[in-house]
């Protein structure tokens, strides 16, 4: 499945953001595909209502990243965190794996490229990206998932380049925290994970990408558990890697 080309991109984004089908991740992706409109209806396009620790490490990103290099917002969703970017004046290609929650990233942040693809294979060339993103978009996914898509980061990253992980912080990561059953109006079936971020930071460490910074928040409003931000950056040089 494909879908209409975004308007007014740069050329990098273009290339970087070649469309491809989504495998893998049919719960997850039925799920989004299920709550897609409904999400974007209460979530809203931007990122204005967030919180302030929030907005500003995504300016951290934003700054951090070489002029002209494409970040990649990995997990995309409804492309809030990609139109921001963007707003931010950084070349942006959000890659997600629900086919509908492109749809309304396409129709709402059409300055933003869109690419289906699962985080586990990204459809994206080794170093082409300046910088990267995984805004809570590995809550859903195990241990064995999150190394799979740390590799792919590595990947895809140049060297040098910057990654960010936001995440929900919890004592252990090995199993499902909970089950999320009903969402946004909607019943869906989304395990949730709560991982220690010397765990998460160990996952990625694995495969070359050293932590810099770490943020971690007490939760508000209706949240159960802190919520933790790391940033990290790739190795020069990846072990085992050509590149």
């Amino acid at each position: 499945m494909s879908f209409p080309p975004p308007r007014a991109v740069t050329s990098a984004e273009e290339t970087v953001g070649s469309l491809v089908a989504p495998e893998g991740g049919p719960a997850v992706r039925g799920s989004y595909d299920t709550v897609a409109e409904s999400y974007a209806e209460l979530v809203g396009q931007g990122m204005e209502a967030e919180a302030l620790w929030e907005r500003a490490v995504l300016g951290v990103v934003a700054a951090s990243v070489a002029a002209g290099a494409v970040v990649g917002d990995l997990g995309c969703g409804t492309g809030r965190v990609a139109g921001y970017l963007r707003g931010l004046g950084v070349s942006v290609v959000g890659v997600d794996l629900s086919p509908g929650m492109l749809r309304v990233a396409a129709r709402d942040h059409a300055h933003v490229a869109f690419a289906a693809g699962d985080m586990t294979r990204l459809p994206l060339a080794t170093g082409v990206l300046g910088g990267a993103l995984a805004w809570y978009s590995t809550v859903h996914s195990s241990d064995e998932q999150v190394d799979a898509m740390a590799a792919e980061f590595a990947r895809v990253l140049a060297p040098g380049g910057v990654l960010c992980v936001a995440f929900k912080v919890g004592p252990d990561g090995s199993a499902p925290a909970s089950w999320l059953l009903h969402a946004y109006g909607r019943p869906v079936r989304l395990p949730v994970y709560r991982r220690p971020v010397d765990e998460l930071c160990a996952i990625l460490g694995r495969h070359g990408l050293t932590e810099t910074a770490r943020v971690v928040r007490q939760p508000e409003d209706r949240e159960a558990t802190p919520q933790g931000c790391v940033l990290f950056r790739r190795a020069a040089r990846v072990a085992g890697s050509a590149s």
